[in-house]
């Protein structure tokens, strides 16, 4: 009952709960996206050893690294909205409206952090040290962090942040979510 009660929430939680509810299931919901994107990340990473580089403005730029962002965000992406739908706003609209306001608002956070942000993070880590980004810095349990994985980590938490504002505000309607606390008064 009490694992039911946090999953999907109830009726016997008082706003307060409910809102502590919501943001404890989305971040175990980006917890579970962030696997499948690391997962598939470094899935791909390891399975294409061709670089693919190119160079645009006199600059040597991975296609690598930006097909592998584009199939890592699809799944993350698709596995996030299903389990933000489900456990986090517990909306009954429609999926397809939802799903495609959720791509979209995923596509300009997949531009702007996914691969502006993160491509820019790791040219000026390569700039700064004057290493590589598949320089190892350190390990950790027998795997070696390098600069590439290590702006990927960083770069996750804007992405988090930005995800939930533009889940809340643009794709998940409050007259499509079950609300236990509706005519309830904040304890």
């Amino acid at each position: 009952m009490f694992l039911k009660t946090v999953l999907l929430g109830g009726e016997k939680l008082t706003p307060n709960q409910e809102k502590t509810r919501k943001i404890f299931m989305y971040l175990v919901s980006g917890a579970i996206t962030t696997v499948v994107n690391w997962a598939s990340y470094i899935l791909f990473d390891k399975l294409v050893t061709n670089p693919l580089d190119l160079t645009l403005f006199g600059h040597s730029l991975s296609l690598k690294i930006v097909i592998n962002q584009i199939i890592c965000w699809l799944l993350a992406v698709l596995t996030a909205y299903f389990i933000n739908r489900i456990f986090v706003f517990r909306s009954k609209g429609s999926v397809w409206r939802e799903l495609i306001t959720f791509m979209g608002a995923r596509v300009l956070s997949f531009l702007v952090l996914e691969l502006g942000l993160y491509l820019l993070m790791i040219k000026g880590c390569e700039l700064i040290s004057g290493q590589d980004k598949s320089s190892v810095i350190c390990f950790i349990a027998g795997f070696g962090l390098t600069f590439e994985y290590m702006m990927k980590a960083f770069n996750s938490i804007f992405v988090v942040i930005a995800n939930y504002i533009l889940s809340k505000l643009m794709v998940f309607r409050k007259e499509d979510m079950v609300d236990y606390s509706e005519g309830k008064a904040d304890e």
